[in-house]
């Protein structure tokens, strides 16, 4: 899973530099889902199928409220992430590149946290 998250993580990247920002956009809630997801693996709590809204509250309840692993603005990232998302992917408007710019430096530090934190 981990290896997943980093390969959105580029791809999300190189969108970004290439100006694509709503593939941006898909690309890096897309990493941040599969390094949550294995963010709660490793505190022993899977599933076989996460909701996006299930995901987000797992993460803030669990490994953010409850354990206190991560900080909280980690899963105001995840949430805002995946609120960019919806936007580039169903919303006719175009999306800021700056929104873009913040969300993938987010994505960044999620997940190069969640790949270095041990149990």
């Amino acid at each position: 899973m981990l290896e997943r998250a980093r390969e959105f993580l580029r791809i999300a990247e190189k969108a970004l530099d290439a100006g694509c920002y709503h593939a941006a956009a898909l690309c890096t809630y897309a990493a941040m889902f599969w390094a949550a997801i294995m963010a709660l693996e490793r505190v022993g709590i899977r599933q076989e199928r996460w909701s996006h809204g299930g995901l987000q509250i797992t993460f803030r309840n669990e490994l953010v409220r409850r354990r206190q692993q991560y900080p909280r603005q980690f899963a105001e990232w995840l949430e805002d992430a995946y609120d960019l998302r919806n936007d580039a992917h169903y919303q006719r408007t175009e999306i800021s590149a700056k929104k873009v710019r913040r969300i993938v430096s987010h994505a960044r530090e999620f997940v190069t946290a969640i790949a270095e934190r041990k149990g």
